[in-house]
């Protein structure tokens, strides 16, 4: 018999309720929530596009293209998402350092609001394909400026060593070749990393822009994403109106007049979702005492991949245990505990902050089956992400 939560609600639903009618486990997102966020995000009244690689759930990409309308993609296969879920034409930035052929020919293709550059052979590839079939297309360049976002090195992505971008000494020459080849040039382009929690790496981008912004005057600039949202219950994490609001003060502080583009993904979805699982097993032994989950680094990697941290919640009844292990046969598939807290058999667990970069970067490994994904509104349960079936031989055998 699994223990239950007890005053656990979410939108008037309680956690037993859900448990009873869903096998374990699920993730749950907050209606009430995704749309605080979504509004919030609209008031700022700054050029958002949703970064789709952090959650691509069509159920939700819905409700983004209903407030938002903008998408950051960085596959063909994310086109085709946003083409799925709405035919009207959508404004599409199209990021990635290693786009193909048929993306590069699919975005000239759909004329998207902008490809954004990353290299030579890609600047080369587009003009050769727009000559070919007589088209133009905006284009971006994005730059490396080799800043630190001071988050996690997995998730730096404007640093000299990292892969992404052209390196910003080169911004001349390539300013020349875009002249030469006679694109649509519209911006800049920057993403220095994501959980950005302070504003200094921001304030060190600002000063580059103004520097770059003399070799030539763009219509945008595209400062990325990567606002922090609070996975840690005492870490304080930078508002998102002071946020923005001070990243309008530094462009009136510089006098510039481009329209500024953000790409945000994690603060969509990240704080609107959990995971319901449960204790498997315990485990004691004279060093460690261990719990063992039925979801594991298959469903949510972050912690395998990252080291990250997410808050988990039980019945607050049994032994204290701070080691907490998934199913899958990996000695990696652990959560990032600070605190040891009341564990038992079959008690329910709650794991914090799943809607980003979770659900969409889980897997089938172990040859696990991905699990349900619902959605609870107007005190109602919707399934938006239905289990994928056990092949039929196994009910031969059950």
């Amino acid at each position: 018999m699994i223990e239950t939560n007890k005053n656990i609600y979410i939108n008037n639903i309680s956690i037993k309720s859900i448990f009873s009618k869903f096998s374990l486990p699920i993730y749950i997102y907050d209606y009430k929530k995704i749309l605080k966020n979504l509004y919030l995000i609209k008031k700022t009244k700054i050029f958002c596009f949703y970064s789709i690689k952090s959650n691509n759930n069509k159920f939700l990409l819905k409700l983004v293209s209903k407030i938002i309308k903008n998408f950051d993609v960085v596959s063909i296969e994310e086109i085709n998402n946003i083409i799925y879920i709405n035919k009207k034409k959508k404004y599409i930035i199209f990021s990635g350092s290693g786009k193909t052929i048929s993306e590069i020919l699919i975005s000239i293709n759909l004329n998207i609001f902008s490809i954004n550059v990353e290299s030579v052979q890609e600047l080369f590839k587009i003009f050769f394909f727009c000559n070919k079939y007589k088209k133009n297309i905006n284009l971006m360049i994005r730059l490396n400026p080799n800043i630190d976002s001071l988050s996690h090195d997995k998730i730096t992505t404007g640093k000299i060593n990292n892969k992404f971008g052209i390196n910003i000494s080169n911004i001349k020459h390539f300013l020349l070749l875009i002249n030469i080849m006679n694109f649509n040039f519209i911006g800049y382009d920057f993403h220095i990393g994501s959980q950005i929690s302070k504003l200094s790496p921001i304030k060190k981008l600002f000063k580059i822009i103004k520097i770059i912004n003399k070799y030539k005057k763009v219509n945008f600039v595209d400062i990325g994403g990567g606002k922090s949202i609070n996975y840690y219950e005492n870490k304080i994490c930078i508002n998102f109106n002071n946020y923005y609001l001070s990243i309008i003060k530094m462009i009136k502080k510089y006098n510039f007049n481009f329209k500024l583009i953000i790409e945000l993904g994690r603060f969509f979805f990240g704080n609107t979702c959990i995971i319901l699982s449960k204790v498997n097993y315990l485990k004691f032994n004279k060093i460690l005492k261990i719990a063992i989950l039925n979801v594991g680094m298959n469903d949510i990697i972050r912690p395998s991949l990252y080291n990250s941290y997410h808050k988990i919640e039980s019945n607050n009844i049994g032994y204290k245990i701070k080691n907490i292990f998934g199913p899958i046969c990996e000695s990696s598939d652990k959560y990032n505990n600070i605190n040891s807290f009341k564990i038992n058999n079959n008690n329910l667990v709650i794991i914090y902050s799943c809607g980003s970069y979770c659900k969409v970067m889980s897997s089938n490994y172990n040859s696990k089956k991905k699990i349900f994904d619902i959605i609870i509104y107007k005190n109602k349960i919707k399934i938006i992400f239905k289990k994928e079936k056990f092949n039929n031989l196994i009910n031969n055998y059950v």
